[in-house]
Formats: structure tokens, sequence, C-alpha cells
């Protein structure tokens, strides 16, 4: 791995240790009176929103003018926007912040996942892409503990949590070197809103990709209930916020500990294979929150449902990478942080809904069809017209 890849990580790591996690910004907003617990839904959903947008705009944005611009110029405005929120209490304001927290939170990811393409050979993207979702889910899993303490010491803390995240983000990227990442986002072509609304949408016009993207809006809208209706269920058990964001913790811990073996276990597999696996631990490990009423059944349910995670994303980070034209990186990286995080504006509101409406073991226990359902989809999908596994050093397949 090159040195730009070191930065690359070391920023994105850094970054996420302090980012602005949607769960505590609801938690926040109850316990200091500013919304209630019916306008916290709508909030949530807003956040989601900005999260979405920036996984559609963000990879294009990166191929067009160049990924480390687009970091550079997102760390700026989170420190602009965790400034406002830190001080200001207006339902109002914050709902109008709030996408845009949501956009920067997320704007980077994208851009870097792009970048894996040009910094590391293709038969090493597996690794990459592993290693990248190592640093990645250190900073979001160890990050909830720091979000945990600075919540109960002082409220407005979060946000200036989140502030000086980005701006040792900053510092990182800006080390980058300014001439391969700038060539990167050069284009021959003018920039258009045709132009840019044809780039977004290009991923989505094969049945494979199309598809696989779809189910992974589905597994999205799963997984990401450990950033919306988990932390409110361990709340309602009466588990604290810093003891959530410990618990939290074990992600990680158990992220470093597995992702490196994953190039290793999934080598020999089909394409598609590691996907349907994931999956089901996905659907295995949230349904079993439905019996969870106590941090040990908690972290026995989070161990099972990070192992499909730590399948699941680095491979699918690989399908598209592989499917992905030259100087398009971003764009189809893109086109999956956009299904993904989809996931957080349909599913987390939804998810926070269905468990104050029905209880959350109904709501574990519909999530789990889900899971098992995408599965099935993932094995499916072999059996689509233009499928075909991609091997590690294969030209890019433009059909797909």
């Amino acid at each position: 791995m090159s040195r730009s890849f070191w930065l690359l990580w070391s920023g994105q790591t850094a970054n996420r240790f302090g980012a602005l996690v949607p769960a505590f910004l609801v938690i926040y907003l109850e316990q200091s009176k500013i919304a209630s617990k019916a306008t916290t839904p709508v909030i949530l959903g807003l956040f989601g929103a900005g999260v979405v947008v920036a996984g559609l705009i963000g990879g294009v944005v990166a191929d067009r003018f160049g990924a480390r611009r687009v970091i550079l110029t997102a760390q700026l405005g989170v420190v602009a926007i965790a400034a406002a929120l830190a001080f200001v209490d207006n339902i109002y304001v914050i709902a109008v912040c709030s996408p845009l927290a949501g956009l920067l939170t997320a704007v980077d990811r994208p851009a870097a996942a792009g970048l894996v393409t040009v910094l590391v050979p293709k038969e090493h993207f597996t690794k990459a892409y592993s290693i990248l979702h190592v640093g990645f889910n250190i900073g979001a899993s160890l990050g909830p503990v720091l979000s945990g303490f600075a919540l109960a010491a002082w409220p407005p803390a979060l946000f200036l949590l989140w502030a000086g995240a980005g701006v040792l983000y900053f510092v990182l990227v800006w080390l980058l070197p300014k001439d391969r990442l700038a060539q990167e986002g050069h284009t021959a072509e003018p920039w258009s809103p045709r132009s840019a609304a044809a780039d977004m949408l290009e991923p989505f016009r094969g049945p494979v990709l199309l598809t696989f993207l779809g189910l992974s809006f589905l597994l999205a809208c799963v997984y990401l209930q450990f950033e919306a209706a988990l932390p409110l269920h361990m709340d309602h058990e009466g588990i604290s916020p810093s003891t959530i964001g410990l618990v939290f913790a074990v992600n990680a811990v158990l992220m470093v500990a597995a992702l490196p073996f994953v190039p290793k276990v999934t080598e020999r597999m089909r394409e598609n294979t590691p996907l349907v696996i994931g999956a089901i631990l996905v659907a295995i490990g949230f349904g079993l929150n439905a019996l969870a009423h106590d941090v040990p059944w908690f972290i026995g349910a989070l161990v099972i449902w990070t192992l499909g995670e730590v399948i699941y994303v680095p491979m699918a980070s690989t399908f598209l990478a592989r499917r992905s034209p030259d100087g398009k990186a971003g764009t189809y990286q893109g086109s999956f942080f956009f299904a993904w995080n989809l996931g957080l504006i349909v599913g987390g509101p939804l998810g926070i809904v269905i468990a104050r409406q029905f209880g959350f073991a109904v709501l574990w226990t519909v999530l789990a069809g889900v899971g098992i359902a995408v599965a099935i989809g993932f094995k499916a999908m072999a059996r689509i017209p233009g499928y075909e596994d991609v091997p590690a050093d294969s030209e890019i397949t433009l059909s797909a």
C-alpha cells in the first residue's frame, strides 16, 4: 500500500472518531427538550437526506474536480455547521442544518473509495477496501464512545468533537499529493447539469448493477438500524449513552480482528457468495435483538451482524470497483453509497416508527425477514442476463 493510501486511511479514520452520529443527535435533541419524540424522526430523515445526496453527487464531483478538493472543502463546511448546531436551540434552524450536516458527514466517502482504484493495484482491491473499512469502523465504532461521554458531560460538546475531527481530517488530506488527485478529477468534457445527471445515472442503467444496488438498499434498511432504532432500544432498556458507545466499540475490535482475513476467505468464492453470507449474518444478528434486554445479549447479537458486515462491505465495494470504467470509479462507488445511505433516510425513521408503534421485538423480527430475502436475491442475481464473475486481475466489464 502506498503512502498516499495510508494518509487517506489515517484521515478517514481520524474523522470518524468525531463524526456526528444520527442516533446521538436524536438523543441530544430529546434530552435537551429541543425536539419531541414526534419531531426527531423528521430530523433524522433530513439528516439522512443529506447523506443520500452525498452518495449520489460525491463520486461524480470527485471524478470531475478531484477527490482531495472535495474532502478538504467538506471539512471546512463541517466546522461551520458544527459550530451552528452547538449553540443553536431553535428546532427550525436545526432542521435546516440537518441535511447539510448529513451531506458533509458522508460526501468524502465516494471520493475516498474511488481513490482506492488509483492508489492500489486491481488484484488488491478487496484487501484495500477491507483495510479502509477497518479504519472507518474503528472510528465509527469508537467515535460513539467519545460522543457518549461528550453528551453526558456537556451536550454541545457533541458538535465541537465533530468540528475537531474535521480539522484533523483536513490536515491529513492536505498532505496528499495535489497533482495526482487533480488529474483524477480532470475531464475534457465541459460540465453541465445534463452531463452531471448522466454521470450519476450511469451505474443504474445495467440490470446487474441495478439489482445489486436495490438489494444493497434493502440490506442497509436492516443494518443502519444500529444508527437509529438500536441505540433507542438500548436506551429504552435503561442502558446509558456512554455504555451504548462502549457496546458499539465491540464492533471496532471485531472488525480489526476479522477484516484482514476476508480476502483470504473469499478469494475462491464466486463474487455473489460473500454477499449472500453477509446478508444472512446481518439478518440473524439484528433479528436476535428481538430477545435482547441487557448488555451481554446486545453484544452477542452485535458480534453476529458485525461478521456479516465484515464479509459484505469490502466485497460490495470490490464488486463495483471491478466494473467501473476508467475515470468513473468515484461515480460507481457513489452509487453504492447512495443506495446504502438511502436505507438511513427510509429505514431509519421507519424503524423508529415501527418500534414505537408495535414494539422493538416486532421491528427486529420484520428486519430479519428482510435480510433473508436480500440473501436470496443476491443468490439469484447470478442468473440475470449479462452477469459474470469478474476476476481480480481482469479488464473492466462495461456491460454489467
